[in-house]
């Protein structure tokens, strides 16, 4: 299991993924925060820059999308959060492949439904050097 010297940043909008997403961080014995929409999350990420280690950000959110969220985060003049790592978590299938990921600046995707072992494959293989 991996411990991280910093926090998840979760950006999901539906109720029931937030649920169990969080049933896997605590199972995983990840510290976790929650944003509901992209623009949320970009907020969060601007007010702490340096208290996550990865991001998992569903793609389809009102307000902001995730793929808008990235671009936005990406386009940030400092660093963190600029090149925080962003993992896709989504069912939409035009996301399940790693070219489609590259172009919207995420590191990397999740299919939904979530698999606690994925999760943490994942956050071990992107924050291994956080």
């Amino acid at each position: 299991m991996t411990q991280l010297p910093k926090k998840v940043l979760l950006a999901e909008d539906d109720g029931f993924t937030r649920y169990m997403m969080g049933e896997i961080f605590h199972t995983l014995g990840f510290d976790f925060d929650v944003a509901k929409d992209g623009q949320e999350c970009e907020d969060i990420l601007r007010a702490n820059p340096g208290a996550y280690g990865v991001v998992l950000m569903d793609i389809h959110m009102p307000r902001m999308s995730g793929v808008d969220a990235t671009r936005t985060i990406r386009e940030t003049a400092s660093d963190p959060p600029k090149n925080i790592p962003i993992i896709a978590v989504t069912a939409d299938s035009d996301y399940h492949d790693d070219e489609a990921i590259r172009e919207t600046g995420m590191n990397g995707y999740l299919r939904k439904p979530i698999v606690a072992t994925e999760v943490n494959d994942v956050i071990d293989r992107y924050c291994s050097a956080a």
